[in-house]
């Protein structure tokens, strides 16, 4: 089986997942990160006893994907961040078919940002942070001889320095519950799966340090009932994996989606904190 063969999940892992819940009655709430009474509003609407997911990265691909799937669920409580929620149409759209679902602003790069989304659902307690916010980057920038430091620096802040920061702000709110923190993270971080494969420098490293972030982040956590995890969602048909220069076989968003969903949601807080990959398989590192 070759190098992008190991790196992708079987269609197979989303065919267990029945249709999703029907859709609850429509609203939309949007508005900027320091609009706090917006989200007390919500808070005071959802229903009792609903879960409240975070997701990073959520006006497109993947991330677009686990608010579908999310607010398709009126047990679960969305709230679907992005760096620019005024040109996000799709997740817009979304949220006015959906009154549990809000948007937020967040640009995961910066602190302010951070720390404002903080200060706003500072009495909210998450159940579920998914930092799916990641780039990839052109093939050229991170090839031998093209190596460009400035994106390299961009990789770091978005892959690793971004969701690392996010879950320190936002760790008491997801102990409050017990809840679990995940990191979409990438076989191209494994040394093992390598290969012949070229190029992609910072994208792999960034994701390899993500890995041990996660580990580091696992042990602090767990004591506190927090459940850190670390998910590949496989080679998925995405604007990312199409900038990178991949023309090769991929999964759809959704079906990608609802093979991570169903390991988020088995995870329990013994589980070793592997990389595990979409199909249910552990990544070597």
């Amino acid at each position: 089986m070759n190098a992008n063969r190991e790196l992708m999940g079987f269609r197979g892992a989303s065919a267990a997942l029945g249709a999703l819940a029907a859709a609850v009655v429509l609203q939309f709430s949007a508005g900027a990160v320091g609009a706090a009474q917006e989200g007390e509003d919500i808070r005071a609407s959802a229903a009792e006893g609903s879960r409240t997911v975070l997701i990073t990265g959520s006006n497109r691909g993947i991330g677009l994907a686990f608010a579908e799937h999310y607010a398709g669920d009126a047990n679960w409580r969305v709230i679907a961040t992005c760096r620019r929620p005024e040109q996000a149409g799709e997740l817009k759209a979304l949220a006015a078919q959906n009154e549990h679902l809000e948007i937020a602003l967040l640009d995961v790069t910066r602190e302010d940002h951070i720390r404002s989304l903080a200060e706003r659902y500072a009495d909210q307690p998450i159940d579920l942070l998914i930092n799916n916010a990641a780039i990839l980057g052109p093939l050229p920038e991170q090839s031998l001889g093209g190596l460009d430091y400035g994106r390299f620096e961009q990789t770091m802040a978005v892959n690793v320095y971004g969701p690392l920061r996010l879950s320190e702000a936002l760790a008491e709110n997801v102990a409050a519950v017990g809840g679990k923190i995940v990191a979409i993270t990438s076989g191209l971080a494994s040394l093992t799966l390598m290969g012949r494969m070229q190029g992609l420098y910072f994208y792999r490293m960034s994701k390899s340090a993500l890995n041990m972030g996660w580990r580091a982040l696992r042990a602090d956590l767990k004591p506190r009932g927090v459940a850190v995890l670390l998910v590949s969602p496989g080679q998925v048909d995405t604007g990312l994996l199409r900038e990178s220069g991949y023309r090769g076989e991929a999964l759809t968003t959704r079906e990608s989606v609802a093979g991570m969903v169903e390991i988020i949601a088995a995870a329990t807080l013994d589980d070793p904190g592997l990389p595990i990959n979409v199909d249910g398989r552990v990544l070597p590192w």
